[in-house]
């Protein structure tokens, strides 16, 4: 159980950092913009084993894993990855006002908590309805979304059969770090008796939000600030609606009613507080300094702390 973990998580981060690399290179390639890059290939990119993780456990029987992990990735995306990311260079908002990427953010994480809430509600075609909002959100983003505040990232120069190579060999073993970490954490979980939300929001959510925090890192080390801002919240909007998406598409209400102790408010509450930090630092502008960021990735590890003691 232990050795499927830790290869899990060394695949995925590993793989993780392929995929980005393979699809910001084609991106070079094929004239996409750098703000798409940042909201769209980044984004979904590094979220590619949230998906994943959460595809497999719904699949294998465990909403309450899928579930954990798509909370617990955006939390960690927040405290953790932005909170490293504000300990390196200090982090300001985009320039431009209230952006379509906050808005939609606050609606998705608004509909999700309503959702898990009335579980009764939550038809498998409630997944494909937010599935169907994701893409019109990407379209909408990618044809008239204002993508002068967004600077230009640092690119790659491989060419198209090497970008291709790289982005193919990231999502392979963003599937095979899923299946293994999954596996490892389910029967841990059932092994100590530990619920599977909380697995899900521990060790799953971690591992496969270290693709976000390496990029949010990497970003901020070359002073890219709009680069790793966006990563995060593009995550966080792929986690709820097309990660949120599929696995109530495949789990369907049934699955998710089977679990009593789906969410408890040690469970949702940083998610909503992890948005509310998003919708504020865009809203008012203020800045994400290295104190901040300090206070935010103690926060995380305390709550870690808690979740799996309490």
């Amino acid at each position: 159980m232990v050795l499927y973990i830790i290869l899990g998580l060394l695949i995925l981060a590993s793989s993780g950092d392929f995929l980005v690399r393979g699809a910001v290179s084609l991106s070079s390639i094929f004239k996409i913009s750098p703000y798409i890059i940042s909201g769209t290939l980044v984004a979904f990119g590094t979220s590619a084993p949230e998906l994943f993780v959460s595809g497999y456990a719904s699949f294998s029987g465990n909403p309450g894993a899928a579930i954990g992990n798509i909370l617990g990735s955006n939390i960690a995306n927040v405290f953790l990855a932005l909170g490293m990311a504000a300990i390196i260079i200090s982090v300001s908002p985009p320039k431009g006002s209230f952006p379509l990427d906050i808005k939609v953010l606050l609606a998705s994480t608004i509909i999700l908590i309503i959702l898990l809430f009335n579980v009764s509600i939550t038809y498998w075609w409630v997944g494909l309805i937010l599935i169907f909002c994701l893409f019109l959100y990407i379209f909408y983003i990618i044809k008239f979304s204002n993508q002068n505040y967004i600077e230009e990232s640092q690119k790659e120069n491989l060419s198209l059969p090497k970008a291709l190579m790289v982005f193919i060999l990231g999502l392979i073993g963003v599937s095979l770090g899923a299946i293994l970490l999954t596996t490892g954490a389910i029967d841990l979980a059932r092994y100590y008796g530990i619920r599977e939300t909380i697995i899900g929001l521990g060790v799953l959510a971690f591992g496969t939000s270290l693709p976000e925090v390496a990029t949010s890192i990497i970003a901020a080390v070359k002073k890219e600030n709009n680069i790793a801002i966006g990563n995060i919240v593009g995550s966080n909007i792929f986690n709820i609606l097309g990660i949120g998406g599929v696995t109530i598409l495949i789990s369907g209400n049934e699955a998710l009613k089977s679990d009593p102790n789906l969410l408890t408010i040690s469970d949702i509450v940083p998610f909503i507080l992890s948005t509310i930090i998003l919708v504020g630092f865009y809203k008012y502008r203020y800045s994400i300094n290295r104190v901040s960021g300090v206070l935010f990735v103690t926060f995380y590890l305390l709550w870690i702390l808690y979740i799996f003691l309490y």
